[in-house]
């Protein structure tokens, strides 16, 4: 009986401040998420600029561009929009001042075979975009695969698409521009400012300080029986 009292004290003494810890680290990831939506309602308010190559911009930053779709398009791969598996489609761009960017089309559903990739029509003519700066952050789970066909990546890295798409002379800018959902042009809309919201995060927050007070109730449980 001590042991097993002994283990019960042992448990709750390792296990007691990893789920305090926990709960504390959720409630500042809500935080986070909260500063990132309210900076985000700002700078949506914002009327579009122009893109510019000197010009440093912010995550979500609203611009505009006028330009050309040219025939390079590239499927990220590993991409979920309601349940169903696809790819990101991201559109070469040239823009009227020569530069060239990639635009997010959205979201894609893949076909039973992995190469058998899906059609994305080439719009022609001059047009004229709207939408948001999209900075993408590397991504550390992902690896980089040599596909059979070099249109599928894992993740946007520019300096790879360029080399295995023979883009190298081509001016790029260096992040994605993420088209306005009421664009004709847009597929289906997949990107999100987050992934998880900040009550989500509350939410698995009360659940380890909740297991943190069972810890404690049963740890005074067991020594109680003691006295009997």
């Amino acid at each position: 009986m001590h042991k097993f009292k002994f283990r019960i004290l042992f448990f709750s003494l390792v296990f007691f401040p990893i789920t305090i810890l926990l709960g504390i680290w959720q409630i500042n990831r809500a935080d986070e998420k909260n500063n990132i939506m309210d900076q985000y309602a700002e700078l949506i308010k914002k009327p579009p600029i122009q893109l510019v190559n000197s010009y440093q911009y912010s995550n979500w930053e609203p611009v505009y561009g006028e330009g050309v779709y040219l025939d390079e398009i590239i499927y990220e791969d590993n991409a979920i929009s309601n349940g169903k598996a696809g790819y990101k489609v991201y559109h070469l761009f040239e823009l009227v001042t020569g530069e060239s960017i990639f635009v997010n089309r959205g979201f894609i559903e893949r076909k039973p075979l992995k190469n058998d990739l899906p059609e994305v029509s080439v719009p022609e003519g001059l047009f004229f975009i709207q939408g948001n700066v999209l900075l993408k952050q590397k991504n550390a789970f992902a690896k980089e695969i040599n596909e059979s066909d070099s249109r599928i990546i894992q993740e946007f890295n520019l300096a790879n698409i360029k080399r295995k798409r023979g883009l190298e002379d081509k001016k790029i800018y260096d992040f994605l521009f993420n088209l306005a959902p009421s664009d004709p042009f847009m597929l289906v809309p997949i990107e999100k400012p987050i992934s998880m919201s900040a009550s989500k995060h509350i939410g698995y927050a009360i659940q380890w300080f909740g297991l943190s007070v069972v810890l404690v109730v049963m740890t005074l449980i067991a020594f109680l029986k003691k006295n009997e």
